[in-house]
């Protein structure tokens, strides 16, 4: 855009981002999907942990991947070669598909902060049958554990959808719309990859996960060994001291 090198076509634009064309309302159902995944897993405790894995993440992920199929071919079946200027996502569209986009993700965006609400909410006005110190503080760590994943959602992808619906759909932005769309997705993107962090810093059991993921296993193979290692000399030792 600087160098005033961004001038297209529609057709050429689309085919330079129809990956993301597909990737980016996938991504965006992704981030709903996850927050509902959190709501199923703390109301079906027991359903959650017994369900078939694989039915269920294919029954999760379909949906997006349909959606991110019908931007594709729908964009596809009405291409022509009018000028495009920037060559940006939202620009790589026809007119009329790109503003279902834009309304795809403000939406889809508020629809996910809704469940991360309902989700905060279920949580807090649960009643434990024994209200033990340690059911407290789990409580207390699922709810931060909410509250953080809807305050960076809140500031990234929400800001991000309703800064290009709000300029497109204004008669007399005082900002260029275009120049709005292109830098809103620095926000954007921060939402797709901000859940990562926030379940590493907030949960054991996903960090454990995560680094099981990244290092092959190895560093908590190890770890394990370890602990067994401690364990049978701890049970060893202890049998010893019955004895004597």
């Amino acid at each position: 855009m600087t160098l005033k090198l961004t001038e297209s076509t529609l057709s050429k634009c689309f085919w330079a981002n129809s990956s993301y064309v597909f990737i980016e309302p996938l991504e965006v159902y992704m981030i709903f999907a996850l927050a509902v995944d959190r709501l199923i897993a703390l109301n079906f405790v027991v359903l959650y942990r017994t369900v078939n894995r694989n039915k269920y993440l294919l029954i999760l992920v379909t949906p997006g991947i349909l959606i991110g199929f019908i931007f594709l071919v729908v964009s596809m079946i009405q291409l022509d070669d009018s000028d495009v200027d920037p060559c940006i996502l939202p620009n790589s569209m026809p007119p009329n598909v790109s503003n279902i986009w834009n309304q795809y993700n403000l939406w889809g965006a508020v629809a996910t902060l809704l469940v991360y609400i309902y989700t905060y909410m279920v949580v807090y006005c649960c009643t434990f049958k024994n209200k033990t110190e340690k059911n407290i503080v789990i409580q207390k760590a699922i709810l931060n554990t909410v509250i953080v994943g809807a305050a960076v959602f809140s500031v990234s992808s929400v800001l991000s959808a309703s800064l290009i619906a709000v300029t497109s759909n204004m008669k007399d932005p005082p900002l260029d719309p275009d120049t709005v769309s292109t830098y809103a997705v620095i926000p954007g993107l921060i939402s797709y990859s901000c859940n990562f962090y926030v379940y590493y810093w907030r949960s054991t059991d996903y960090r454990n996960a995560f680094i099981k993921q990244l290092c092959c296993g190895k560093v908590l193979t190890t770890q394990d060994k370890v602990v067994s290692v401690m364990s049978v000399s701890n049970v060893s030792v202890s049998k010893r001291a019955t004895l004597l």
